[in-house]
């Protein structure tokens, strides 16, 4: 029998309060009963965030769920790490300014045609 989570089908892991869904949080590992993703905690952490800031930030949160997210990630350091670097920016900056140069020259030949 497949575990279901708001009709999606659920990755269990070895972390209570970590599951992963299939169209939540782009499959990233989630706290369960919620949509917030291990890496966003990790990412306050990491900025220098107490368990006690993280709580008040997310009073949805027990103080168990913040410390399981956070063993989910040392105990998965290499696909979190991953994760962590495809959602910075540094990773899309590249991605950013070519799109944005792309729509520089478009936007610079459309105004010369207008004056031909």
């Amino acid at each position: 029998m497949k575990n279901i989570y708001h009709g999606k089908t659920v990755g269990k892991t070895e972390h209570p309060h970590i599951i992963k869904v299939h169209g939540v949080g782009s499959g990233e590992p989630i706290i369960l009963g919620t949509r917030i993703m291990v890496r966003t905690i990790v990412e306050q952490y990491q900025l220098g965030s107490s368990i006690e800031d993280i709580l008040w930030d997310y009073p949805q949160l027990s103080s168990a769920q913040i410390h399981d997210a956070l063993s989910y990630y040392h105990d998965n350091r290499e696909e979190m790490d991953r994760i962590l670097e495809q959602a910075s920016y540094e990773y899309w900056q590249p991605v950013i300014e070519k799109i944005n140069n792309e729509r520089t020259q478009k936007s610079e030949l459309e105004n010369c045609k207008g004056f031909a």
